[in-house]
């Protein structure tokens, strides 16, 4: 059986008999995984989410509203991590059409996310492929002998399209400018702390949203431990999208 299938290609498939997708702040955080850890299988029908982190993935199947087993998988670097699978075409279809598509890591470019919900967007990228960096350096030359709190914000992925686009969405939304560098074939988009303390404020806009818990303790302990810079920065009215 398996051998007169070979070759053909599979489908077509239906669809499965669920309420229409609609954005909302836990549908914006999946897809954030879904473009950074995640994956649209050739098949057309499967999707999928890697992570070295469980709390990802139960956090990820809470949001669309799915139970799925999470099991250990092999990533394409050898080291072992956590996946979890659905088969779902009405998702999968509702994925391509906001601008996901299979093997997405170099061709992933604009995602067609509300204004209302892109704070959301960006927290699942930055639990995805993204990073806080919260540190101390010490001056040199005049500044010697004094210590600078650091704190920066920075989104990662391997398509300079979709870094670009994300850059351009930041700067329409918040008015808020953040550098691009390559290294190594892979595009970092970085933010300085005053960006970053306007930008982690959007982000995490209430304790209680879904997120990867180690990441939202470290915009919290700069909160508790720089109090006043903090404060500076002040919550963006998003500029109104014509």
């Amino acid at each position: 059986m398996a051998a007169s299938r070979r070759g053909r290609k599979r489908g077509p498939y239906r669809t499965r008999a669920r309420p229409p997708l609609v954005w909302s702040p836990e549908i914006a955080y999946a897809v954030g995984l879904i473009a950074t850890d995640g994956n649209l299988s050739p098949s057309g029908r499967h999707v999928s989410v890697s992570s070295g982190e469980r709390e990802v993935l139960e956090t990820f199947l809470r949001c669309i509203a799915r139970s799925a087993h999470i099991g250990a998988s092999r990533s394409g670097f050898g080291s072992l991590t956590l996946r979890v699978q659905l088969g779902d075409v009405g998702l999968y279809r509702w994925l391509q059409a906001i601008g996901l598509t299979p093997r997405k890591s170099h061709t992933l470019g604009a995602i067609d996310c509300p204004q209302a919900v892109f704070p959301h967007l960006l927290r699942g990228l930055l639990d995805g492929d993204g990073s806080i960096i919260d540190g101390t350096y010490k001056g040199s030359g005049k500044a010697r002998g004094h210590e600078y709190r650091v704190l920066k914000v920075r989104f990662i992925s391997a398509s300079r399209a979709h870094v670009l686009w994300l850059q351009q969405r930041i700067s329409a939304e918040f008015g808020l400018s953040g550098s691009i560098r390559c290294e190594n074939r892979v595009f970092g988009l970085t933010y300085s702390k005053r960006a970053s303390v306007q930008l982690l404020r959007q982000i995490y806009p209430e304790p209680g949203v879904p997120c990867l818990r180690r990441k939202q303790l470290i915009w919290e302990r700069f909160q508790r431990e720089c109090p006043n810079e903090a404060a500076r920065g002040k919550m963006v009215v998003p500029a109104q999208v014509v």
